[in-house]
């Protein structure tokens, strides 16, 4: 038993000694505050206002551009100087943690025709949507999908968010299903939540994500998305050294009556020794989210 509390004080020890600070802070305010207020006692202690957490007027996003986006100290100063403030309650600095994307294993085209119906060229290889046994997969084994669209079911007034390295909104197969309302770059803290390419195309997860649900039918481009005729959000909150509990719930709490389901496909280092999970604010949009 000892030897056990030990082990788990030592573990505890060890991983306390990597944790990750980030320049942005939760700042909460002893009463409410409109944008402008919030934005001058930011700008007032240095910081800039990113703005508010899921949308209260109590909770407020700050970063400051003189500390370095990630750091193993706090940064116990900057904390201090914005709790001198009269308004504010407390002033907490955003630990930095990990999220992956989850991979994908690029498939060969089979040596057939495309389909006739969808007629887009990439189609045969979507095998979750029709498996015909392409690479090596058991026939029949998928989602069943053309049985709904038989039906009518194609995604018509519904909206996904896809939380990831941005959307390539201008793709011809997205940008017709492109819903800009209910899109945001976190990341960049902007509308615009256009991925930022790079030469291994690293990147372009989220604009597959949007594909595999959104993609238009029959235009000859790539292939069809599950729900063509649904819309797609981007919401870029992936590309940045180190996520943070804050942009987490922003982004899960982003637009919630403009958007029906929020896609996640990412999630903490897949190492088979990391256990991790959401955190405070993260928590507080899903319940949100599920309550209302």
């Amino acid at each position: 038993m000892w030897l056990q509390c030990i082990t788990a004080t030592v573990l505890l020890a060890a991983a306390s000694s990597r944790e990750i600070f980030t320049n942005t802070f939760l700042v909460r305010f002893k009463r409410s505050l409109r944008h402008e207020e919030a934005r001058d006692i930011a700008l007032h202690h240095g910081f800039d206002n990113l703005g508010p957490v899921l949308g209260s007027d109590t909770e407020w996003h700050f970063s400051h551009r003189g500390l370095p986006q990630a750091r193993t100290k706090r940064s116990i100063a900057h904390a201090r100087l914005l709790k001198r403030h009269p308004l504010v309650h407390t002033a907490v600095q955003q630990p930095g943690f990990k999220r992956v994307k989850r991979g994908f294993r690029p498939l060969r085209l089979p040596e057939t025709e495309p389909a006739a119906e969808p007629r887009d060229p990439y189609f045969p290889l979507q095998w979750y949507l029709k498996n015909t046994g392409q690479n090596g997969g058991k026939p029949k084994l998928d989602l069943n999908v053309e049985a709904a669209w038989a039906q009518g079911y194609t995604g018509v007034n519904v909206t996904t968010a896809i939380m990831d390295d941005g959307v390539d909104y201008m793709h011809p197969d997205l940008k017709f299903n492109y819903n800009a309302e209910a899109s945001y770059d976190f990341s960049s803290n902007d509308p615009f939540p256009y991925p930022r390419y790079t030469d291994d195309w690293f990147n372009s997860h989220g604009t597959r994500c949007a594909g595999e649900v959104a993609a238009a039918r029959d235009n000859g481009v790539c292939g069809v998305g599950v729900a063509y005729h649904s819309k797609v959000a981007g919401i870029r909150m992936l590309d940045q050294p180190y996520m943070t509990d804050l942009i987490e719930a922003n982004s899960m709490g982003h637009e919630p009556h403009k958007i029906h389901i929020y896609s996640a496909s990412w999630g903490p280092t897949d190492d088979g020794r990391t256990v991790d999970g959401p955190r405070n604010a993260t928590m507080r949009a899903i319940v949100r989210g599920v309550n209302e």
